[in-house]
């Protein structure tokens, strides 16, 4: 392999080594119904990385600059090895190649920790600004009066548990909020069902997106936050009852939408739900819940 297609590929294999996958698999019991019926506790539990917070962008253009500074310095040091006509050739190689991954490695920290620095600063407002509203308070009051309205009223005691992990992400340079939530219906140790929905509000038009969140007592997004508790509540209830949602083999459609100034294109099943939402189920096991029309083909 080439010196340059080398770099390249161990900047792959460092990319590949830091990324996370934080998919939550479906899984749903088919006495479900029968055992929600009985009652359930409501537990809303803090998510790790903060109620509120923006998406992490990583500069492509950046990680490629990386990749190609990567290559050029371990052709540029094979041609060094190669050129010194000293023993040792194969040891001083694998030096090469081990100084290359960590070359790699350090320049793809470097982007990724810019990446979050910037994330931070752009949700810091907000997080102030809301420093002293209790989530997890409010999150279980509109949870408890949503799934109620879906028939499915908390109790103050019951053998089964319904944890909701609820995050508010922003993206887009903030125009673009959705609200993450993920569900688990436990019993003892027992899932009985698991998933995930993201249902998105309808994106804002704005320069200084922090501020007009924040507007008279941050009304816009308590509102965003309120749809989408609605929303998350009525899927999940959705597929409690017929169990819709599962077995995507075979169905899988490529998925065109936009959302703020992004295009996106991923495959996933688009389902006939009515209403003027578009919902589709992606590859990873998670709902998808837009206000905007998703083109399928």
């Amino acid at each position: 392999m080439r010196p340059g297609l080398v770099g390249a590929a161990l900047l792959g294999l460092a990319l590949s080594g830091c990324a996370t996958d934080p998919n939550l698999a479906p899984v749903r019991s088919d006495t479900l119904e029968a055992q929600l019926a009985q009652g359930f506790q409501l537990i809303i539990e803090a998510p790790d990385d903060g109620w509120l917070n923006a998406d992490v962008a990583v500069d492509g253009a950046r990680l490629s600059e990386a990749g190609q500074q990567t290559s050029r310095h371990l052709s540029s040091t094979m041609q060094g090895v190669a050129n010194s006509g000293t023993g040792g050739g194969g040891a001083a190689v694998m030096g090469t190649v081990i100084g290359s991954m960590l070359l790699a490695n350090l320049s793809q920290s470097g982007v990724e920790r810019d990446a979050r620095l910037s994330a931070r600063r752009q949700i810091e407002p907000v997080n102030q600004a809301l420093g002293d509203h209790d989530w997890a308070d409010y999150y279980r009051a509109a949870y408890s009066r949503v799934l109620a309205e879906q028939g499915y009223a908390p109790a103050t005691t019951a053998d089964l548990n319904l944890r909701i992990t609820p995050r508010l992400r922003f993206s887009e340079g903030m125009q673009v909020l959705r609200l993450v939530c993920e569900a688990r219906v436990t019993h003892g140790p027992k899932v009985l069902y698991a998933g995930r929905i993201e249902s998105f509000a309808e994106p804002e038009q704005c320069e200084d997106c922090s501020s007009r969140w924040l507007e008279q007592g941050a009304t816009r997004l308590h509102a965003a936050a309120n749809a989408g508790v609605g929303d998350c509540a009525a899927l999940l209830a959705s597929d409690w009852r017929t169990n819709r949602f599962s077995g995507v083999a075979s169905q899988e459609q490529t998925l065109r939408y936009q959302l703020g100034a992004t295009r996106h294109v991923e495959r996933g099943r688009l389902l006939a739900l009515g209403g003027t939402r578009s919902v589709f189920f992606s590859l990873r096991g998670w709902l998808k819940s837009m206000p905007v029309a998703v083109e399928s083909y």
